[in-house]
């Protein structure tokens, strides 16, 4: 009896520690940072990253086109008390199958190195889509000088094509001469092609907290890193076409359109008359072989002070990497095949 008893005992503890050794390794693959972003040949919808009021506004302003590396940009009057500053990258590898790297230099500080992976690309800051095309995010707001001018040298390297497509500064800022104003930064890589016949694709803005019966003004920037002047791709704003030929590589400058060359697109767009409590907008490429829309920034005056709700501003979190909840599931899910198994 004594016998039988130690040995019950002793499958006891093993059934313990086995599982104790099952849970340890999903405690410790849980804790494992994951990767936001990865490739994919249709890209990256563009995903809300930021909503938020502000008495102030939201600088917006680069992409004089594509050029070889090393590149450079200036920022020019760039307003002070930021609260917010990101700065976005568009480098052009030609092939999906084709690595590098890219260095960024910002106002005299080293952002650093990253690696372009191509098809396997799990960087954090990197969307990559298509044949390679990567739309890359650095946080800037303590290296931004308010009220000058920044200036930003980009480097690329290794087997990628190279060329720097475009580079883009999005910055919120504080002054409390201006109104009230609530806004959207929307991001991610975007790859509408002929290939796989993915032709349209629609943003959706999270719910507003202000009245969109008490607005003065409402203004949409895009940011495009392929398209093609004279080809019809259409920009829609609440199922209301608001351009044609978006993406046509230019820009208006002092007034005056000014064409851009080679793709690369930033623009602005007047929506005041289209605002709604819930807004979205549509990319349709037509008959345009590519269109990559990269970045969006909606930016609404309202007439009084917005107030937000009692959850606060939104800042998206770091996505999971896909299949990642999945894996988790199958282990926890092992784990009790062997407690079901071995009692």
């Amino acid at each position: 009896m004594t016998m039988s008893w130690n040995i019950v005992r002793e499958n006891a503890y093993h059934h313990v520690k086995e599982i104790g050794h099952v849970l340890t390794v999903v405690l410790i693959i849980s804790s494992l940072p994951v990767a936001s972003a990865q490739y994919a040949s249709d890209g990256f919808n563009l995903d809300t990253i930021r909503h938020d009021t502000v008495v102030g506004g939201v600088y917006v302003d680069g992409g004089h086109g594509v050029g070889t590396s090393p590149y450079t940009e200036v920022f020019e009057d760039v307003p002070s008390d930021l609260l917010f500053a990101r700065l976005y990258v568009g480098v052009k590898g030609g092939t999906k199958e084709a690595t590098g790297w890219v260095s960024v230099v910002f106002n005299e500080h080293d952002l650093g190195t990253i690696s372009l992976a191509g098809l396997n690309d799990t960087n954090p800051d990197v969307y990559c889509s298509g044949n390679g095309e990567y739309w890359i995010h650095y946080d800037v707001a303590e290296y931004t000088t308010g009220g000058n001018d920044n200036t930003v040298t980009i480097a690329t390297g290794g087997e990628i094509d190279g060329r720097v497509k475009g580079t883009t500064l999005v910055a919120v800022y504080s002054d409390s001469v201006e109104t009230s104003k609530e806004y959207w930064i929307c991001e991610g890589n975007i790859n509408l092609n002929y290939r796989t016949e993915h032709d349209s694709e629609t943003v959706s803005f999270e719910r507003m907290f202000g009245s969109s019966d008490d607005l003065k003004s409402a203004t949409l920037w895009t940011m495009y890193l392929s398209g093609n002047e004279g080809v019809n791709d259409t920009l829609s704003f609440n199922s209301h076409l608001i351009a044609e030929d978006a993406a046509d590589g230019g820009c208006i400058e002092d007034g005056a359109y000014v064409w851009r060359d080679l793709c690369f697109d930033l623009d602005s767009w007047d929506v005041t008359n289209y605002i709604q409590p819930q807004n979205n907008m549509t990319y349709d490429r037509k008959i345009d072989g590519y269109l990559q829309p990269a970045c969006a920034v909606l930016i609404v005056e309202h007439k009084e002070m917005v107030m937000l709700p009692s959850s606060g501003s939104t800042e998206s979190a770091p996505e999971s990497a896909p299949g990642f909840g999945s894996l988790l599931a199958i282990l926890t899910i092992l784990a009790s095949i062997i407690v079901a198994r071995r009692l």
